[in-house]
C-alpha cells in the first residue's frame, strides 16, 4: 500500500470517528435533558408527600424569590453512593436523601453540626446583619426539616444569598450525610 493510499484510508476513518462523536454528543445532550427532567419529576413527587407534614414551629415563610437557574447537585459519599440530591432554584436550597437510605436525624452529627453549628449559625448571622441594617428581616436564612418520625425527608433552606454560602451547605451536608452513613453501617 502506497503512503497515498493509506493517508486516504486514515482520512476516511477520522471521518467515520468524526460523524460518530456528533452523533454521541447529540445523543448525551438528548439524555441530559431526559435526566433533568426526570430528576424535577422526582424532587416535585418526594417534596409533594414532604409538605404535607406538619411546619415546625420556627418555620417563616417568605415571599417567592427572584428567578435563577435551577441546578441539581448529587451528593456522593467517598465510595461513590449517591447520599442526597440538592436542587438550587431561585433562592432556595431543597435537599432530597436518597431513597435507598433512612437517615435518622437522631444520627450525629446531624442535629450537633448541621443544625446547630451550621444553618443556626447562619441564621444568628443574618439576624445579626437585620438588626445591624445590612440586610431586611425578610432576607434572614430560614430552613425546615422535613422528617417522617426520626426518618429524614427533606431539608429546605431559603434566602441563600451568595455562592459562597451555597458551596458551605454543599460541603456541609455532604459530609454530615457521609458521616451518618458510616456510623448506619457499622
Amino acid at each position: 500500500m502506497s503512503e497515498k493510499e493509506e493517508i486516504e484510508k486514515l482520512l476516511k476513518i477520522k471521518e467515520r470517528l468524526e460523524r460518530k462523536i456528533v452523533k454521541y454528543k447529540r445523543e448525551l445532550e438528548n439524555l441530559t435533558q431526559i435526566l433533568a427532567l426526570v430528576e424535577k419529576q422526582i424532587s416535585e413527587k418526594s417534596f409533594k408527600v414532604a409538605e404535607t407534614l406538619p411546619p415546625k414551629p420556627a418555620t417563616v415563610e417568605v415571599s417567592p424569590p427572584t428567578p435563577s437557574v435551577k441546578q441539581v447537585i448529587p451528593l456522593k459519599a467517598t465510595d461513590g453512593t449517591l447520599l442526597a440530591t440538592i436542587y438550587l432554584e431561585n433562592n432556595e436550597l431543597k435537599v432530597v436523601p436518597s431513597e435507598t437510605i433512612k437517615f435518622n436525624v437522631n444520627i450525629p452529627p446531624f442535629n450537633q453540626f448541621l443544625i446547630g453549628k451550621v444553618l443556626n449559625g447562619m441564621v444568628s448571622k443574618d439576624r445579626n446583619e437585620a438588626m445591624a441594617g445590612t440586610i431586611t428581616p425578610d432576607e434572614i436564612l430560614t430552613y425546615r426539616v422535613l422528617q417522617e418520625g426520626d426518618i429524614l425527608k427533606g431539608i429546605v433552606i431559603r434566602n441563600i444569598k451568595d455562592e459562597r454560602r451555597i458551596t458551605t451547605l454543599k460541603n456541609s451536608i455532604r459530609w454530615t450525610l457521609e458521616k451518618m452513613y458510616e456510623k448506619m453501617k457499622l
